[in-house]
């Protein structure tokens, strides 16, 4: 599979599942082995992100992605995720939510 078509189905799952809530084509882009977790953690909200960046590397795609506050006193966030592909399946994905981290180590959050 070349990198061009991983990064048209990473892009999907941006746009089509997390953007307009399209849940149902978690089958299609997903090996199957994962697609349960994959709907219980489609955490983010319609049009509350946009993608900065995606890079491909063989069955490798990297995505960095920035989150605009929701509300005056939410933080913005930004990260990357990392997505492998086989068959023309998603088959791991892992996020960094950098932001979240720093929380998570008890750091202030700059807005």
């Amino acid at each position: 599979m070349n990198t061009n078509f991983n990064k048209l189905i990473v892009r999907r799952y941006f746009e089509e599942v997390l953007l307009d809530g399209r849940c149902d084509l978690v089958d299609e882009l997903f090996a199957p082995e994962i697609c349960e977790l994959v709907k219980r953690y489609a955490f983010f909200e319609a049009e509350s992100f946009e993608i900065s960046s995606v890079i491909a590397e063989g069955d490798t795609v990297m995505v960095h992605w920035h989150r605009s506050p929701l509300a005056d006193d939410e933080p913005s966030q930004n990260g990357f995720a990392v997505f492998q592909l086989s068959d023309e399946k998603i088959v791991g994905l892992e996020m960094i939510d950098f932001n979240g981290i720093l929380r998570q180590i008890g750091e202030e959050v700059l807005h």
